[in-house]
């Protein structure tokens, strides 16, 4: 009896092991997500601070063992880099990207801040113009507007629209005839986008300067003196002739000669 309940015992224990399901396999470690060909380029669409590691920390340890700034270089929306990296870095809830500044710097961008990409072009508008949420005539969007000297770039076409992505906000349609993509009118633009900037942080003085600089460089596109009022310069005072009252009649003239002396 004790070897046939020894026997039981043991075979109730193999039934008990073999209906223990198998350890569910290790989850995969996540990929990194891709940002784009390394060696292609990207746009940045905001500014952005360019870090040399990435996260939000304002210092990190420098290659002398002392602490340094984290940032490397302010980057401005329309800027041109150059992809390091392929994949892109997770720290927390932010995808960085590697990337190559314009004067060969290394570092770091959220990759929120970029526009990646084959084919994309930059251009503006002279003129307000229409926005459209989608490729349609009955999409116009009467609560949007892009105003002149907005720096666009030019995402897709499908004619006779382009979707442009804009400064804030989702992406946009707009008429490809209303889109100006000459050299001189887009760099004006990207001061423009530059010196607006300047203004939102208290710095109208150097937002003047580049207005200055873009008349030097670009004298003779109109959209430089729209830019220059929307930035607080004052129209100059018209040269010669009375200055006409706000009632339209001019000062009393001294009618007497000049040898008439009392």
């Amino acid at each position: 009896m004790k070897r046939l309940a020894k026997l039981a015992a043991v075979a109730a224990l193999a039934l008990a092991c073999s209906s223990e399901k198998p350890p569910a396999p290790a989850a995969p470690a996540p990929e990194a997500p891709a940002v784009a060909e390394a060696g292609g380029s990207a746009y940045v669409t905001a500014v952005s601070a360019l870090r040399r590691e990435p996260a939000e920390t304002p210092r990190v340890p420098g290659p002398a063992g002392k602490d340094v700034s984290n940032v490397l270089a302010t980057l401005h929306r329309g800027e041109k880099v150059t992809v390091v990296d392929a994949a892109a870095r997770v720290v927390g809830k932010d995808e960085w990207a590697h990337v190559r500044s314009s004067d060969d710097r290394d570092g770091w961008l959220k990759r929120t801040a970029l526009l990646e990409g084959q084919g994309v072009t930059e251009a503006t508008v002279l003129v307000p113009a229409d926005v459209f949420d989608r490729p349609d005539l009955l999409a116009a969007n009467a609560r949007r507007k892009i105003e002149p000297g907005t720096l666009l770039l030019v995402v897709r076409e499908r004619p006779p629209f382009s979707e442009v992505n804009v400064s804030s906000g989702p992406n946009a349609w707009v008429l490809s005839d209303r889109l100006a993509t000459g050299e001189a009118e887009v760099s004006v633009a990207k001061l423009a986008e530059k010196g607006r900037w300047l203004r939102r942080i208290g710095k109208p003085e150097e937002a003047l300067q580049l207005v200055a600089l873009a008349r030097s460089r670009f004298a003779g596109v109109a959209l430089v003196e729209q830019i220059a009022i929307e930035l607080g310069e004052q129209p100059p005072a018209a040269a010669g002739g009375d200055v006409v009252p706000a009632s339209g009649a001019l000062p009393a003239q001294d009618e007497r000669s000049p040898d008439d002396t009392p």
